[in-house]
């Protein structure tokens, strides 16, 4: 037996083509809504400027830093976006707040440069060129300010030390011509005058320096200017389809794993194999459509999963084995379908086979599905009131087949184990075959019972309708016993109206359709017995109850 733990790639795969629509689905609704943000989505442009930095007098190299040279490009990523740069750019542009700007604003090094790709983004590409146009030159001018600020102080203190220079040589100049050239003090005055003449000249030759390195500093230049783009980059229809496509999909994956684990019905074979720890001895496909319920012909698909299950069944019992039980989960005419098919399929390979009728809970069973009367039967035998022989039916068009029906008692009428057991024999001993179409293990101990009698054991699972809980604890239920549990028959989820051709004893009657007795109503609305289901109340049968007896 293959349990879950022997789970395959091939058996996910079962459950993503079984759940196909789901994962299709979900892949079209993701695919929808990515259609849906990209029409929404406001078109957003991009333009890009590139601007060489080069190294001023101002520039300190940092230890450590990521970007090697004299200018650390990290930091001037940051002073493009910073509050000063962004209001002079705010200024040039005529916009609003500088902060609304600078979330627009980009800044990227690429690798092994000495380059600032300044990106500006904006709704229309006139708006993108002009910010990134603004930025680019706001940051050169921020630049050259902050690089030619020291030198405009030194010249502003040369200056200001000439201008004292040069108002000392008035004053000793004024000095010397009020002095006749004998006078003692004259030569000192005159070597004074000469230094301080000396030492004008030198300031203005720093200062003219000084302007002159002013003139000369350049701490940038624009190499790529922000060209007006063509395209929009936002919204990117391919990628917000692959986006939502990469998303949807796996999604879709998840639901069909979910609907496999949470599913409470059993809807596909695997769901018995993974689920419910049963084998699949046979199982009709949904494309085999029941016309009504009743016995498939030999040549039929579905005959023929008949006819493999015969083959199955007669392999797995030795020479003295002749007595198998078919058990439904819940109320209903499965487990019948199965009985009588299996027992047709049997009497056709040239066996001897009598289908006996043991459940009385379904609507359609042996003895409609066969054309035989339902009375008297299995409960009349078991009753005492006739012998078993008396039960035994022919088949119509089935020489090797014998039918035994419900009987007027079957609903009063329980089966016993010493009577299971002798009734078993005793269809046995004439080496005959012998099919028991036994009552819903949802509802009834008695299938048990009788598997406990019998030589092998086939549970008939309906699709659809068959819990997986309860199929799983009938599985578990027939385990407890010593009889072998060969396996569950799968069958469609519509097994077909009811046969409504008239029985034999009703073609018998005059006067009309006969009014079911008690025995004889529908009990498809049985409903399982909650917790242990070892005991059954069954309801006595009026005695006054009429019942169909053969004439």
């Amino acid at each position: 037996m293959r349990t879950p733990a022997a789970r395959t790639l091939a058996d996910y795969g079962v459950i993503v083509r079984r759940s196909w629509w789901l994962v299709a689905g979900t892949a079209a609704a993701a695919l929808a809504a990515g259609v849906a943000y990209t029409e929404l989505s406001p078109e957003v442009y991009e333009s890009t400027a590139s601007v060489l930095v080069l190294p001023t007098a101002s520039d300190t190299a940092v230890q450590g830093a990521r970007t090697a040279g004299q200018v650390n490009l990290d930091t001037e990523a940051q002073l493009v976006k910073s509050t000063e740069v962004a209001d002079a750019a705010a200024d040039a542009l005529g916009a609003g707040p500088a902060d609304d700007l600078v979330s627009h604003v980009s800044v990227t090094v690429p690798p092994n440069t000495a380059v600032l790709e300044i990106s500006f983004q904006a709704g229309s590409p006139e708006a993108a060129q002009e910010g990134s146009v603004a930025f680019s030159e706001a940051y050169l001018a921020h630049r050259l300010a902050g690089a030619t600020a020291s030198l405009d102080r030194e010249t502003a203190a040369a200056n200001v030390e000439l201008e004292t220079v040069n108002g000392e040589i008035a004053a000793a100049e004024d000095r010397l011509d009020g002095m006749d050239s004998g006078d003692g003090g004259r030569s000192g005055l005159e070597s004074d005058l000469e230094d301080l003449q000396s030492r004008a000249a030198e300031l203005e030759t720093e200062i003219a320096g000084l302007q002159a390195q002013t003139e000369a500093v350049a701490p940038g230049r624009v190499i790529n200017a922000a060209s007006l783009p063509q395209a929009p980059i936002s919204p990117n229809a391919m990628f917000n389809l692959a986006a939502a496509l990469g998303a949807g999909l796996p999604l879709g994956l998840m639901l069909a794993w979910a609907r496999h684990r949470l599913a409470r019905k059993v809807s596909y074979p695997a769901d018995l194999v993974d689920r419910c720890e049963l084998d699949v001895v046979a199982s009709v496909p949904p494309a085999v459509k029941f016309q009504r319920r009743e016995v498939f012909g030999a040549y039929s698909p579905g005959g023929r999963v008949f006819a493999q299950l015969r083959n199955i069944v007669a392999s797995q019992l030795t020479h003295d084995q002749r007595v198998i039980v078919v058990a439904g989960i819940a109320p209903g005419p499965a487990a019948s379908v199965v009985a009588a098919n299996l027992a047709t399929a049997m009497a056709r390979a040239g066996d001897r086979v009598t289908a006996v009728a043991a459940n009385p809970s379904t609507t359609v069973g042996l003895p409609e599905l066969f054309g035989t009367d339902p009375v008297p039967g299995l409960a009349d035998a078991w009753s005492g009131r006739i012998d078993l022989t008396e039960a035994v039916q022919a088949a119509p068009r089935q020489p090797s087949l014998s039918v035994i029906g419900p009987g007027a008692a079957a609903r009063a009428t329980g089966p016993t184990s010493e009577a299971a057991a002798e009734t078993f024999a005793k269809l046995a001993e004439a080496g005959r075959f012998v099919v028991v179409d036994a009552p819903p293990l949802s509802c009834s101990a008695d299938a048990q019972l009788l598997a406990g009698h019998a030589d092998a054991v086939i549970l008939a699972v309906q699709s659809q309708r068959d819990a997986i809980s309860e199929t799983a604890a009938a599985a578990v239920a027939m385990r407890q016993i010593d009889t072998p549990l060969l396996g569950a028959v799968l069958l469609p989820a519509v097994l077909g109206p009811m046969n409504t051709v008239p029985l034999p004893t009703a073609r018998r009657e005059l006067g009309g359709r006969r009014t079911p007795t008690a025995d004889e109503t529908p009990t498809d609305s049985l409903e399982p017995v909650e917790g242990d289901a070892s005991t059954e109340v069954i309801p006595a049968v009026p005695s006054a109850a009429p019942a169909a007896e053969p004439r």
